[in-house]
């Protein structure tokens, strides 16, 4: 039995989105519209809200890695 995702390919397309690898994204994108229809406008708030949240943990953790660098 196939398992489906609540979320379906959104995640992924925010991951590669935050990720600047368009061409991911978009794969993704063509997979979620194939599997669950068009994406609405609640999808798509959910994909940039993710982003937002990628791309601020990724932040956080470049500025602890660069606060660490001159302690190894």
């Amino acid at each position: 039995m196939k398992k489906t995702y609540e979320n379906g390919y959104l995640p992924k397309i925010a991951y590669h989105t935050a990720s600047n690898n368009i061409e991911k994204a978009q794969y993704f994108k063509d997979k979620q519209i194939e599997k669950y229809g068009p994406i609405t406008t609640e999808q798509w708030m959910f994909v940039i809200d993710e982003v937002v949240k990628i791309k601020d943990t990724w932040a956080i953790e470049e500025r602890e890695m660069n606060s660490h660098l001159g302690y190894i």
